[in-house]
């Protein structure tokens, strides 16, 4: 995610507190094109608001288990 939060990975890495390897270079590449995205006004704006649907997405269905009282 070195890319895209980038004062996070700065942080992590400033103070050695990545636990694990980070050699995935498609993956470092992917992340580091969103970032450069990402540092352009008009495409912050557009995903802005969809940020907390992309992350928050994949927990719908768990809360809306939860919400009807089905426990699985």
């Amino acid at each position: 995610m070195q890319g895209l939060i980038k004062a996070d990975h700065q942080f992590y890495k400033k103070h050695g507190i990545y636990d694990f390897p980070q050699k995935q270079k498609k993956r470092i590449l992917q992340m580091k094109l969103v970032g450069a995205l990402m540092a352009v006004p008009s495409i912050q704006k557009k995903a802005k608001g969809k940020m907390n649907e992309a992350i928050l997405g994949p927990y719908e269905k768990v809360v809306q288990q939860a919400k009807g009282g089905n426990q699985k």
